[in-house]
């Protein structure tokens, strides 16, 4: 199921351009290099996703979270993705030190990142294409 969501994200994000898959869940639309990610939904807990901002998704152009299916997506810009990232609060990975953890709000369309709740908007990201 996740591989058609994100199929079909993708899709809505190139708005008509050929997308082709680069590898390494990356895919290129024109000139851009879009990482892509999805999560399924939590029953207990709807509106709610989490995903994870690595090395790999940085040496992209821009990011894409599927959350739950390809009707509600976002898609940001590296230079966002980066700003969460470098933060030096932001949440680290236990087992990996080079990832950092978000959770994302759908209902309220925000990205939680760092230490004392730190988050920041998503509605400028909201079903974006490119």
């Amino acid at each position: 199921m996740s591989t058609t969501e994100k199929n079909a994200a993708l899709a809505k994000v190139a708005n008509g351009v050929t997308v082709v898959s680069v590898g390494n869940a990356k895919a290129r639309i024109g000139n851009a290099v879009v990482h892509v990610r999805y999560c399924s939904r939590n029953l207990s807990a709807p509106g709610k996703f989490k995903f994870n901002i690595n090395p790999n998704t940085l040496s992209a152009d821009y990011e894409l979270w599927v959350c739950g299916s390809a009707v509600l997506y976002y898609l940001m810009p590296i230079s966002f993705m980066r700003g969460i990232y470098d933060n030096p609060n932001t949440y680290i990975d236990r087992m990996h030190p080079e990832i950092r953890v978000v959770s994302i709000d759908a209902n309220a369309h925000t990205v939680i990142y760092a230490a004392g709740g730190v988050s920041s908007s998503l509605r400028a990201y909201l079903c974006a294409a490119l």
